[in-house]
């Protein structure tokens, strides 16, 4: 596609084994398509190649590289209006030291090309075009956004460390909803939080009542895996619990046995953001390692990318009181702040317009058509 023509599903150079996913669990090599001009430029650590485009064309790419284009368009409008506020916001600073502006992946934001385009997906880019999110101050907003909130969303503080002006955490269900009850998840009440009798008959947006899981493949991006992002479950035994920590912490000798695994500070949503494992080193002594940050322990606490770190530490011990085995019993996929990719798909299928997905995600923030 020329600088200045008009963009259409498949269109453009086509590029193999592109690496979607780095780091993450669903990390693959796909095939994309990609419009404009697609230039290969020297980079920090060799050649790298770099497409550019006109912005709302780039929107349209990532509009259906984080969701599918089969998504209802009210979805795919708020996805649009949320990505280009992030992208404009500026407030993150990204691969300063490379020839390009945003790398085409999670780091960032997803952005795949042109393959996955859908009818419903370019007439969302061209109707919100130009709609931004502002602060309450008349900045562009920094909307992030995650796949799955599990019913509370979190606030910028709890996963980087700082005020994000504008981002506020929501409970993701009706203003009526009983689920408010749960707002702040706390020790006190997160196993209810996870497993209550509430979850059968929730109204979350993201909760499986409204979004089912065996129809949720069709609305997610080709690299997402289907899996149940409301509730989840990962269980190791104490020495894959062990081996994983020697890889991750990087002390291999250090670790003999562990003995213990605890969380000790959570956000609103139930994401914790410090974890310690304490364990018994070679001399019989009790080492304890804090593990920070909500990225840091998704990072650690899995083979690949945990995930979220929202999640019941729940272990079991032999009759001797020695761990023999950790749960984590989790919900939601990602940071968790902003908007919920699966609730904002809920929203649209229970037939809420896009204005309405983003006032109930970013209600601190206003919208606003700049161009």
């Amino acid at each position: 596609v020329p600088p200045g023509g008009e963009l259409t599903p498949a269109a453009g150079a086509r590029v193999h084994d592109v690496i979607a996913g780095r780091g993450f669990h669903w990390q693959r090599r796909i095939d994309v398509t990609l419009a404009g001009v697609v230039e290969l430029r020297p980079g920090r650590r060799g050649v790298v190649l770099v497409n550019e485009l006109p912005l709302e064309d780039y929107l349209a790419g990532v509009i259906t590289a984080e969701m599918s284009g089969s998504c209802p368009a009210a979805l795919l409008e708020a996805q649009c209006v949320v990505a280009r506020a992030w992208l404009l916001a500026l407030t993150e600073p990204k691969h300063t030291d490379e020839p390009f502006d945003r790398c085409n992946d999670d780091c960032c934001q997803r952005y795949q090309g042109t393959d996955d385009l859908s009818p419903t997906a370019l007439a969302a880019a061209r109707r919100t075009r130009g709609v931004l999110l502002l602060t309450p101050s008349g900045g562009v907003l920094d909307a992030n956004y995650a796949k799955s909130c599990g019913g509370i969303s979190e606030t910028p503080v709890a996963v980087w460390g700082l005020e994000k002006p504008g981002v506020s955490p929501i409970v993701d269900a009706p203003p009526d909803a009983s689920e408010r009850r749960f707002f702040p998840v706390t020790e006190a009440n997160l196993d209810e939080y996870l497993d209550g009798d509430w979850v059968r008959t929730t109204r979350c947006y993201c909760s499986p009542n409204v979004v089912p899981v065996d129809a949720i493949g069709r609305y997610l991006g080709r690299v997402d895996t289907t899996d149940d992002y409301f509730r989840w479950t990962k269980t190791y035994s104490r020495t894959e619990l062990e081996a994983l920590l020697r890889t991750k912490l990087g002390d291999p000798d250090e670790l003999v046995e562990l003995r213990d695994l605890r969380v000790r500070a959570r956000g609103v949503s139930g994401r914790a953001y410090v974890v310690e494992a304490e364990w018994r080193d070679g001399h019989g002594r009790s080492v304890v390692r804090r593990i920070e940050s909500e990225y840091r322990i998704r990072q650690v606490l899995h083979p690949r990318f945990l995930y979220s770190s929202a999640f019941a530490v729940r272990p079991e011990r032999d009759a001797d009181g020695r761990l023999t085995r950790v749960t984590l019993r989790g919900a939601g996929w990602g940071h968790g702040v902003g908007l919920c990719q699966i609730g904002a798909l809920g929203m649209a299928l229970c037939g809420h317009e896009y204005e309405t997905i983003c006032r109930h995600y970013y209600p601190k923030a206003t919208l606003s058509r700049a161009y």
